[in-house]
């Protein structure tokens, strides 16, 4: 997070704006979408972390903070539910 990619200060604001907005606006379709698209989102999300230990690893750093702790353990809980509910057919794709 030190900035050293880039050449100036510009693009790095940019990049974060650009991110910030693509956040929310993801967030957003979650959740006009309701708890159904969350919960199977979740299903997504938690394999997809695979991705995120590899690179921290790679990176040598500590896999989780304790925010990302946090955020894992929400996101593991929400897919075991959308899981269970696509099992019973609470909920359908």
């Amino acid at each position: 997070m030190d900035g050293e990619t880039y050449a100036g200060g510009r693009g790095r604001t940019v990049d974060w704006t650009c991110g910030a907005i693509a956040t929310i606006y993801a967030a957003g379709m979650l959740y006009a979408g309701g708890a159904k698209f969350i919960l199977l989102s979740a299903l997504l999300y938690a394999p997809g972390t695979i991705l995120f230990i590899i690179a921290k690893r790679e990176q040598s750093k500590t896999v989780f903070t304790p925010v990302e702790r946090l955020i894992f353990g929400v996101i593991v809980a929400a897919a075991i539910i959308g899981l269970y509910s696509l099992a019973t057919g609470a909920i359908s794709i």
